[in-house]
Order: C-alpha cells, then sequence, then structure tokens
C-alpha cells in the first residue's frame, strides 16, 4: 500500500510541473518595424517586441507597417523586460508607419 501510495504521489508531482512547463506560443501582430542601435523592434500601440530572424530580411522592412507572425517564449513576469518575438513571416501593410 505504501508503494502504491509514492509512486502516485511521484505521478501526480510530474503531471503538475509538465502541466506548468509552456512551449511557444504562435502569434501574429501588426506594427512598424524600427531599427534601434542595430536591433530590429516592431511598435505596436500597446507594446514594443524586440525582433529577432534574419537580419538582411528585417532590414528590408525597416520603417514599414508590417504584419508579423512567429513565436513567443513563455513571456518573463518581470517588468521592463521587452518580449521576444522569434519571426517566421513577414507581410508589408504599408510602405510608411502612421
Amino acid at each position: 500500500m505504501r508503494k502504491a501510495s509514492i509512486v502516485l504521489v511521484v505521478v501526480l508531482f510530474a503531471v503538475v510541473c509538465l502541466g506548468q512547463q509552456a512551449g511557444p506560443t504562435t502569434v501574429t501582430v501588426s506594427g512598424c518595424v524600427v531599427n534601434m542601435n542595430g536591433s530590429f523592434k516592431l511598435l505596436t500601440p500597446g507594446q514594443t517586441c524586440v525582433l529577432n530572424g534574419h537580419h538582411s530580411a528585417l532590414f528590408s522592412y525597416n520603417g514599414k507597417l508590417v504584419e508579423v507572425t512567429g513565436t513567443v517564449d513563455t513571456p518573463s513576469k518581470s517588468p521592463g523586460i521587452p518580449v521576444v518575438l522569434h519571426v517566421t513571416h513577414l507581410k508589408k501593410l504599408a510602405d510608411f508607419c502612421q
């Protein structure tokens, strides 16, 4: 009986731990691509995302309004740490940001 209880506790613990681990989330966001000090950012009305992707591809969209699809790691709970968006697809919406 004691072995069964220990096994049950271990299984429940594993389920709880695995349930808390979240993988990357795919998102699509529209905004303006801006190059700041060699780092590309997507400026949106609510937040700023750091874009992680091919530098040459991002450079060709600098200053343009785009729709970006990519994955976001589990966001940090710390305030002031920007969200990193790993770019998988870029689509130009307009030649200039408004």
